[in-house]
This record gives C-alpha cells, sequence and structure tokens, in this order.
C-alpha cells in the first residue's frame, strides 16, 4: 500500500498543472507516465492477491481481476470495468502501443487518479475489516 500511494502523491504533483504547463514539462509528462503505470500495476498485484485469497476465480487475464472482483460483490462492475480499462492503459504506455498524446495523458491524469485512490480505499477498508475479524477472533 505504502507504494501505491508513493505513486498517487507523484500523480497528484502534476494534476494541478494545466494542459500548457502540462505540455511545456517534459519531466512531469514522464514522471505521469511511470507513476500510473507502476500504480495500475500495483492495483492488479493487489487485486491479484485478493482473488487468490478469497478463492473468488481464475482470471483469464490481469483485466479479469476487477471483473471478479465485481462478481463476488467487492466492487461494483462499472467501476470494475474501468479499471479493467486502466489495465490496458498501462500496457499501452509499457508497450508503447501508442505515441503518448500529451493532451490525453493529461486527461488521464485529471480524471484516472480519483479511481486509483478509490482502489486504495477499497483495499484499505477490506484490510479495516479483516483486522476486526481478527481481534474478534483473538476474544473468544
Amino acid at each position: 500500500m505504502r507504494k501505491l500511494d508513493q505513486y498517487i502523491g507523484e500523480l497528484e504533483k502534476h494534476q494541478h498543472q494545466t494542459l500548457d504547463e502540462f505540455t511545456d514539462d517534459y519531466t512531469a509528462q514522464l514522471a505521469t507516465e511511470r507513476a500510473l503505470q507502476a500504480a495500475v500495476e500495483t492495483c492488479t498485484d493487489i487485486a491479484s492477491h485478493i482473488v487468490t485469497t478469497y478463492a473468488l476465480g481464475k482470471p483469464e487475464s490481469q483485466r479479469d481481476m476487477f471483473s471478479l472482483l465485481a462478481d463476488a460483490g467487492y466492487l461494483d462492475s462499472e467501476y470494475a470495468a474501468t479499471m479493467s480499462d486502466m489495465v490496458s492503459l498501462r500496457n499501452r504506455l509499457v508497450h508503447l502501443y501508442w505515441d503518448v498524446n500529451v493532451a490525453r495523458l493529461h486527461g488521464y491524469l485529471q480524471t484516472d487518479l480519483a479511481y486509483l485512490t478509490r482502489f486504495r480505499d477499497f483495499v484499505l477498508g477490506l484490510l479495516a475489516i479483516e483486522d476486526e475479524l481478527r481481534a474478534e477472533d483473538g476474544k473468544d
């Protein structure tokens, strides 16, 4: 979770930039690309851990992790689809399937950061529930 917080923090540093400022700041562009990639990878790794721990099914791809979480009632299906789309974004960034459009990257920074933050909050909530259950088990 610490790493995800770091990536979100890096993205937040550049979120306030206007499109013109962002376009002129190549370092911010590179940092945003890398932080988005790493944040999505981290979310996918965490989702995989949850899917495995709770035996929620066998995913056919990384995108499927979020669908399995939705099928089990952990995430709503619309949000799970958005997170799956973010896996595709990560793949495009990593494999350079497209020349990165600065305006599009800036747009992702403005909108997708909220999805990453929401996933972090979901995981923190799940961990808190697990801690409560462990504490109750210890009382018996």
